[in-house]
């Protein structure tokens, strides 16, 4: 065997192989005794017959596919391993450049390599927002909105108020038709702003300000093309509309009564109290998101990122599944949704790009950074995140469908190595984070550091060791799975019971 490679700039090896000529001719008659073991041919016991009979039988270029194939299996992998290729996915056969010697051109994308550069000397300004006091009342006035009073009123209408209008719309020039929709009665809150979930259109209500009981305006609107209703997408509506009622809104005081009403608090204040920390906690959270971002974007600007194109590709194929999920649940089917985009499949794979290529350089900076600094997870934290998912996912499921899951072997494993992954990944967001901001003192990094060189020897990559954590954790977690199939089947016969009940 021959090999010879070539390193492309798109991060795939281009393997020339060459075999002995008497390779091919022997892996050709190795195919055709199996076609003579498993074809009956009259006048030969099974697997006797002639190789130039089960050629004339099966064709000769049919057995040479298949030895080719055969070939390849076999040695490829020797193939990547005396060229010390560690591959990211299957290569593939380019060429067949000759079959006298067998040589062949296979294409095979590489693992991904990542040089981190000097990124544990990268520091970012660390200034979360505080919780503007505003906001917290802005809160506590939309509670007091959800236990508004409605209180008829003998006045013009105002902000805030609710009015009561009898409603007929027809497209303009066919006012003596059909009504394209009619309402009676039909309330409409008059804000400070026009929004987009308004009723008939956004603005409609805020022309009420001002109106009195049986006034009646008539308004003309134009709809936009892409309108969710299909009977109004693109024509202009002149909507009739009578005030027959008005109601102000009486809002509840903001005291230690109106707290009350929520259950756990006694006072106004403790309510206030809770608000600040969830406020803070929902803007920590999303400003730690975006510093991450800027920390590994400050990364990848000084690393040397390299990985093959298909692992772009697969990229962009999930965020079109997530797309196509999208469409599905709105109840569009794929070419409409395109159309509604103004685009084709292939152009939303062109605005995908950017986006998925950043998102594949911050996970393999993050997986790099995992790797150098040799971190873990913790077998019980893994066992019990995927029994939270496993336990989730079959609650929402058939219970029998429940059961046929939770017995799963394979299943469970996936899901053991994809939690483990996440918990390592997120290992590796915290670490990034505390580098940054400066949390890790240079001892400690420097005790890192050592400790990664006398282990580098003998440590296995982060997601090879989140893999064997989660191997070792397979047991507790299909103990889970057995707990949630139990429960399945107990509400399984529950249901039963009570329809064997209503039959009875």
């Amino acid at each position: 065997m021959k090999v010879t490679t070539e390193i492309r700039d798109d991060h795939q090896a281009l393997l020339t192989l060459e075999l002995p000529t008497e390779e091919l001719e022997r892996a050709k008659r190795r195919i055709a005794r199996e076609y003579s073991r498993r074809m009956r041919i009259p006048g030969f016991r099974p697997g006797k017959a002639p190789y130039e009979i089960i050629v004339r039988k099966v064709g000769e270029k049919a057995i040479e596919e298949e030895a080719i194939d055969a070939l390849l299996d076999e040695y490829y992998p020797k193939a990547l391993t005396e060229a010390e290729i560690k591959p990211y996915a299957a290569g593939k056969v380019e060429e067949i450049v000759s079959l006298d010697p067998p040589t062949f051109k296979l294409l095979v994308p590489l693992a991904p390599d990542v040089d981190l550069g000097n990124y544990r000397d990268i520091r970012l300004p660390y200034e979360p927002p505080e919780v503007d006091e505003e906001e917290i009342e802005n809160a506590l006035n939309a509670y007091r909105e959800m236990f508004a009073v409605l209180e008829p009123v003998d006045r013009p209408a105002e902000v805030g108020d609710v009015v009561y209008l009898n409603v007929e719309a027809y497209e303009e020039g066919k006012e003596d038709g059909e009504p394209l929709f009619v309402d009676q009665n039909h309330p409409v809150l008059i804000e400070k702003e026009p929004h987009d979930g308004e009723w008939p259109y956004p603005g409609f209500p805020e022309e009420f300000a001002g109106a009195k009981v049986g006034d009646t305006k008539t308004l003309t609107y134009t709809y936009p093309e892409d309108h969710d209703d299909e009977d109004l997408r693109g024509k202009t509506v002149v909507i009739k509309a009578e005030v027959t009622e008005i109601k102000a809104r009486a809002l509840p005081e903001l005291d230690d009564e109106f707290a009350q009403q929520f259950g756990e608090y006694e006072t106004i204040e403790q309510l206030r109290d809770t608000l600040r920390e969830q406020y803070g906690e929902a803007k920590r959270s999303k400003y730690d998101a975006e510093y991450l971002e800027q920390v590994l974007d400050k990364i990848i600007e000084q690393a040397e990122i390299k990985y093959p194109p298909q692992m772009l590709e697969e990229e962009i194929e999930e965020r079109l599944k997530e797309y196509k999920s999208q469409a599905e649940r709105q109840g569009m089917s794929w070419e409409a949704f395109l159309e509604a985009r103004g685009t084709d499949e292939e152009g939303l794979r062109e605005e995908l790009r950017a986006d998925a290529e950043l998102a594949v350089k911050r996970r393999l900076v993050l997986s790099a950074i995992a790797d150098d600094a040799k971190l873990s997870v913790d077998e019980d934290t893994v066992v019990e995140a995927t029994r939270n998912q496993l336990g989730q996912m079959l609650a929402y499921m058939d219970p029998k469908d429940a059961r046929r899951l939770a017995r799963d072997q394979r299943f469970i494993q996936d899901l053991l190595q994809a939690v483990a992954l996440d918990e390592l990944m997120l290992k590796a967001q915290q670490y990034a984070i505390a580098l940054a901001k400066g949390e890790l003192g240079e001892a400690e990094e420097e005790g890192e550091a050592e400790e990664a060189e006398a282990e580098e020897s003998k440590a296995e990559a982060p997601a090879e060791e989140a893999a064997a954590e989660a191997e070792e954790a397979a047991p507790e977690a299909e103990e889970a799975a057995a707990e949630a199939e139990e429960e399945a089947g107990s509400e399984e016969e529950e249901t039963e019971a009570a329809s064997d009940g209503e039959d009875a």
